[in-house]
């Protein structure tokens, strides 16, 4: 048993190499140029709770209220707290997105994937590079956060965010290459103490409450005048994005499917399970924070508005302790999205994305680890060398519209899905289909007409690059260049009869209940 677990992570038979028969995944997508398995090279060490531990850590939920969630408290006020309850129904749509096709197509690739099987080739491209952008700006944009609470430790100090953030980002890089194993058991246990952080904030402002029940549903903010006035719609709405991106990282089952052991219905349950305490830990304090402040303006003023809540209600060493508790979710949370993002990178190699050596440099994997070492590193070197001589990545604000769209490719997938591939067997069927992606897909397209035109402009000019390299590069290419290959997971027939709790439908899917 995993030390430091309730549960025995590896105690669940392992899933073996799809045997001969079976549904190829070449007759799923008739552009795909070969019906061959991806060879084994991932070391299978973790289970549903592990995959739990690690996804929620790259959510990474105290950064995400302690960096992400004061951006929305500075623009929407007290309409943080509808952003995030509409981000996070968004977030139910998509999760039911994520259990239904990433149970079906278990691939490290994650989201590109998925739509890459479902929509083709090049919207699967365009969902890669979309997904590449976010692998060089988040994993820098989170450890740039840490300088300003190393100050709020060490006041009489001057700190230099960007040594700071890139000496965390060189350290977890060097973890992240370990094993998926020994990551588990490491972020599992900085995972209790960053939920016992936002416990405290949690707590400390839901006993204290200074502001009405009213400010949640009547948002206020503070205008150019410095008083409290209505926040407009199309600024809550704008506040979504944002709110989007504290809760992304709920994918993560899927990209480390490739390492579970267990029937592939594990992976529906990691998803959903991961955006539950998500929301929980995130949508919690952010709603006593608001509730619980002395002042309103103060907490929509401040640069570390949570801080100013801790301090305020409960002293300088409470402050001081959860305080730790933030540096420790930083550090976590970039172990865990480094794990993600280096494992997307090297599926990139695995099929082809890049001129040769390049993708062969990529797919390559430790052989005693059984880690994608060099895509891993890749992603901590390009995160360090960002951190360390800028702060550009903290500027970011086109990651929350990158997400938007991301988001919506996967929703279009979940549609598209029951209508062009009737015979995919579906370990996890979503209930009242369509709609959750019809929630998803409605909810993206919203937030996304609220965005800033510089913003949406940049994202546009990103997806076009990838345009021009796709049908410049790759589809001339296509009988030897970005091959999605079938999953090397067990037989769909196999899975469910060794699972009691699937129970085959007259359409020849699965069904389950988590």
């Amino acid at each position: 048993m995993l030390p430091g677990f309730p549960l025995d992570l590896t105690s669940m038979a392992v899933l073996r190499p799809r045997p001969q028969g079976g549904l190829p995944m070449s007759s799923l997508n008739p552009q795909s140029p070969s019906s061959k398995s991806y060879q084994q090279q991932l070391s299978r060490a973790i289970g549903v709770l592990g995959n739990i531990c690690i996804s929620v850590s790259a959510i990474t939920p105290t950064a995400s209220i302690f960096i992400i969630a004061p951006v929305a408290f500075n623009l929407q006020g007290s309409g943080a707290f509808l952003a995030f309850v509409i981000a996070g129904i968004i977030g139910l749509g998509m999760a039911m997105c994520y259990s239904e096709l990433g149970s079906a197509f278990p691939v490290v690739g994650g989201q590109y994937s998925i739509v890459a099987r479902v929509l083709g080739r090049f919207p699967g491209f365009l969902a890669f590079a979309d997904y590449l952008t976010l692998a060089v700006f988040v994993p820098s944009s989170i450890a740039l956060g840490a300088g300003q609470y190393v100050a709020v430790l060490f006041p009489n100090l001057t700190v230099n965010a960007n040594l700071v953030g890139a000496i965390i980002m060189l350290a977890t890089t060097l973890i992240a290459i370990l094993s998926i194993r020994a990551n588990a058991f490491v972020t599992g246990i900085f995972l209790a103490v960053e939920l016992l952080a936002v416990a405290t904030v949690s707590v400390l402002g839901l006993a204290n409450i200074h502001q009405p029940l009213s400010i949640l549903f009547s948002p206020q903010t503070v205008n150019a005048q410095g008083a409290l006035s209505p926040l407009a719609f199309g600024a809550l709405l704008a506040g979504v994005s944002t709110a989007i991106f504290a809760y992304n990282g709920y994918d993560g089952p899927i990209v480390f499917s490739e390492e579970m052991t267990g029937p592939r219905r594990g992976i529906a349950r990691a998803v959903l399970w991961a955006l539950g305490i998500s929301i929980a830990a995130e949508l919690i304090p952010v709603t006593a924070a608001l509730l619980g402040a002395p002042s309103l303006k103060e907490l929509i003023h401040s640069n570390t508005p949570m801080s100013y809540v801790l301090s305020a209600l409960g002293g300088p060493l409470l402050n001081t302790l959860v305080t730790i508790g933030v540096l420790c979710s930083i550090f976590n949370g970039n172990i865990a999205i480094i794990l993600g993002y280096g494992r997307v990178i090297y599926s990139s190699g695995r099929d082809k994305a890049w001129p040769e050596p390049v993708s062969g440099w990529l797919e390559l994997c430790h052989p005693k680890l059984k880690t994608p070492w060099v895509a891993t590193a890749l992603v901590g070197v390009i995160g360090t060398v960002l951190t360390a001589l800028s702060s550009v990545a903290a500027l970011v604000t086109f990651t929350g519209v990158l997400l938007v769209v991301l988001y919506a490719l996967v929703a279009l997938s979940a549609l598209v899905s029951r209508f062009t591939q009737k015979d995919l067997v579906r370990p996890y069927k979503m209930p009242l289909w369509p709609l959750w992606p019809l929630i998803g897909l409605i909810g993206c397209i919203v937030v996304f007409t609220q965005q800033a035109l510089s913003d949406m402009g940049i994202c546009a000019a990103i997806l076009v690059v990838a345009a021009i390299y796709y049908f410049f590069y790759l589809r001339p290419r296509q009988k030897t260049h970005w091959v999605m290959l079938d999953p090397t997971y067990g037989d769909d027939e196999e899975t469910t009869a060794e699972d009691p709790l699937i129970k085959p439908t007259a359409g020849g899917e699965a069904q389950t209940s988590l």
